[in-house]
Formats: C-alpha cells, sequence, structure tokens
C-alpha cells in the first residue's frame, strides 16, 4: 500500500490573515458615531441630520469619481471609509453652516487627503480633519459664526442659560457671557488679562481691576458645577458631534468592546491634554481646570475617533504614546496662547506628519539582535 502523499500549498506571506476587514471596522465607528448626532439632533434640531447626510454622500461620491478617474475598483468605495470621514468632517461643523459646505468639504477631503495620496492607507493626515481646516482657512466666518444654541433649558427650566450653555443667573453676569462656545469665552478671558497688563503698564489700575474682575467672573462660571454638567450631557454651543461628551463616551465604549480601540492613543492624549490644562491652562501657571478642557471643544471627539486613526498615526507602542503626548501639548498651546479658541484638529494633523520621523526612533529591536555603539 502507497503512503500518502501531503501536498502543501506555497504563498507568499502573511500566512496568518486576520478575520477583521475594513468594512468591518468601518461599520463599528458609524454605529459609534450614531450616539453623538442623536444628541446633536435632539439639541441643534434636525438640520443636522441634512449637513451629515450631505457631507456622506459628498464623500462617497467623490471617492467614485476618483477611483473612476484613476482606473481602480469602484467598489472600493463601498469600504466605509468615505463614510466615516463624511461623518467626523460633518461632526466638525457648526449646526447653521450653509449645505454646500460640507459638501465642498467632504470632496476636498477624499480628493486631496486621501486619494491624491494612493487612497485608503496610503494618506499621511487624517482627510477629515484636512477638510476642516480647509474650510476653516477659506470661509473662516461660516466655520466660526454659525453657532447655535441649544433648543433645551437648564434644569429648572426657566431659560437662565447662555446660548453657549452657561449659567448666566446665578451671579447675574449674564453681560460677562459674550461667547457663543465654551471656549470662546476662555479666549475672551486670555484677552481681558493680557489688556488688564496693559492699562497697569499704562497707570490705569481702576480699568486693569475691572478687567480682571471680569475674567474671574467669567472663570467662575466657566469652571462652575452647572456649565460643566452642560458640557457633559451636549447642552452648550459648539460643532455638531462634539457637544456631548457622555454620547461619545458611550461609542468609544463600544469601540473598545470591539476591540477596534487601542488604549495607548486616546489615554496618552486625555491625560496630555489633562495634564497640560492644569499646568496653563489658567490664568496663571497649576490654575487651570482640567476637566472643562477634557470635556470643552473637540478633545473627546477627537481623544476616541481621530487621534485613533490606524492609517496616520505611529505602529509602535512607544509611539503611539509620544504621539498622543504630543498632540495633547499642541492642543493645549493653541488653546492658551494662539489666536484660535480651538486646537484639536490642528494638533492632530501636525502630530500627523511626525508619524514617520516617530515610527524610525522608536522600532523594536529584533530578536537577538544587539545594540548599536558610537
Amino acid at each position: 500500500m502507497m503512503a500518502e502523499t501531503r501536498k502543501f500549498e506555497l504563498a507568499v506571506s502573511p500566512h496568518i490573515a486576520s478575520p477583521e476587514s475594513v468594512r468591518r471596522i468601518m461599520t463599528d465607528v458609524v454605529l459609534a458615531l450614531l450616539p453623538a448626532l442623536a444628541a446633536a439632533v435632539y439639541f441643534f434640531g434636525f438640520r443636522v441630520l441634512l449637513l451629515t447626510g450631505l457631507s456622506v454622500l459628498a464623500a462617497v461620491a467623490a471617492e467614485v469619481l476618483c477611483l473612476r478617474f484613476m482606473r481602480k475598483p469602484v467598489n472600493i468605495a463601498l469600504d466605509g471609509s468615505a463614510v466615516v470621514t463624511g461623518i467626523l468632517l460633518a461632526y466638525n461643523m457648526p449646526p447653521s453652516a450653509p449645505w454646500w459646505l460640507p459638501i465642498l468639504g467632504s470632496a476636498f477631503a477624499i480628493a486631496v487627503a486621501k486619494q491624491a495620496f494612493g487612497g485608503l492607507g496610503c494618506n499621511i493626515v487624517n482627510p477629515a480633519l484636512l477638510g476642516r481646516a480647509f474650510l476653516l482657512a477659506s470661509f473662516p466666518v461660516l466655520m466660526t459664526a454659525g453657532w447655535r444654541p441649544p433648543m433645551v433649558d437648564g434644569p429648572s427650566g426657566d431659560g437662565t442659560w447662555d446660548q453657549s450653555g452657561i449659567p448666566t443667573a446665578r451671579l447675574e453676569a449674564s453681560d460677562v457671557v459674550t461667547g457663543a462656545t465654551p471656549l470662546n469665552l476662555l479666549r475672551q478671558t486670555y484677552d481681558w488679562d493680557a489688556d488688564a497688563a496693559e492699562a497697569e503698564a499704562a497707570g490705569d489700575g481702576g480699568q486693569a481691576a475691572a478687567l480682571r474682575d471680569r475674567a474671574a467672573v467669567a472663570r467662575r462660571l466657566l469652571f462652575s458645577r452647572d456649565t460643566r454638567i452642560n458640557l457633559f450631557l451636549g447642552r452648550i454651543g459648539g460643532c455638531i458631534g462634539e457637544t456631548s461628551a457622555l454620547m461619545l463616551l458611550l461609542g468609544a465604549a463600544y469601540l473598545f468592546f470591539r476591540k477596534v480601540l487601542e488604549p495607548r492613543l486616546p489615554l496618552s492624549y486625555l491625560g496630555a491634554v489633562a495634564l497640560f490644562a492644569w499646568i496653563f491652562g489658567g490664568p496663571g501657571a497649576f490654575q487651570g481646570d482640567p476637566l472643562f478642557h477634557l470635556l470643552s471643544g473637540g478633545v473627546v471627539l477627537g481623544g476616541f475617533f481621530m487621534v485613533t486613526d490606524m492609517v496616520t498615526t505611529p505602529v509602535t507602542r512607544k509611539g503611539r504614546i509620544i504621539f498622543g503626548i504630543g498632540a495633547g501639548l499642541i492642543t493645549m498651546i493653541i488653546r492658551r496662547w494662539g489666536g484660535y479658541p480651538e486646537g484639536c484638529s490642528y494638533s492632530i494633523l501636525l502630530m500627523n506628519l511626525t508619524v514617520p520621523l516617530i515610527d524610525r526612533y522608536t522600532k523594536p529591536r529584533a530578536f537577538g539582535e544587539a545594540r548599536k555603539h558610537g
């Protein structure tokens, strides 16, 4: 009887395939982003659905056109990555933005930030954030003046809430609150501190004292318990998808459960924001409010859904921690000393450009490899 002959299949690496796919991961990310969309509809109305839908349609259409132009399979546009880009771009826009703005931003994000570099996996920066940066540079007024007050009163139902979501009745200081978002108001307090210093240098002590009192009242409002509750729930002025920290955390928990998120990036970023907010996020050193800075603006959205982009972040463990800390530091530098009240988007874009360098110098040594000297 002849011995059984075994046949071996020859193939190139990788020999072990992961059950995960791009479509499965992108589907999970879309599902994780839906709670924040529901909160935006609740607080800002159904117009946010129109803006988000137009942004997604424009992203998918732009990807199809680019693929046809480059003679690539059009079905690549159905992997879900364009849908995620469209949603994230819409989430970074004011609720009252004109309908054509997300269309233009999504088309730019897909065509320039993604397909121009070769498509998914080849882009060097986050497409949604580059699309937002393009819109902010091209249409700064539309991107910074389209704020809409939340359509829900405070817990007492007496309507004593500023359009930014800051309670004004308790301190009877509604004239102090002039910012459309909490970060805008915080930015004004830094300006008042600078004006007070100039007035004091000019010998006008009364004007300096008035400006400092104005800044102190505004900060008490910003760092109050009621404002923190509004920041956590989403009852504040801001971009479509960044206001409700609660809903974003629910989405992030789902991604952790599905093992889509790796904790190093979000934890290092959020931890760095909290640390540097405490050090220089207030009127003086070590007088900042970490919780306010974590809950306000796009930190939670960026920390769980944009800093964690698999394509534009480091692949090494040390590199991811360095990336998160660097993005957190730049976020707080822009918030504290920059002319723009929010620094999350630009911090991530800038750190995206450092990824090749970070990966190069944090690459682990191969097993048995001798350390180089000299």
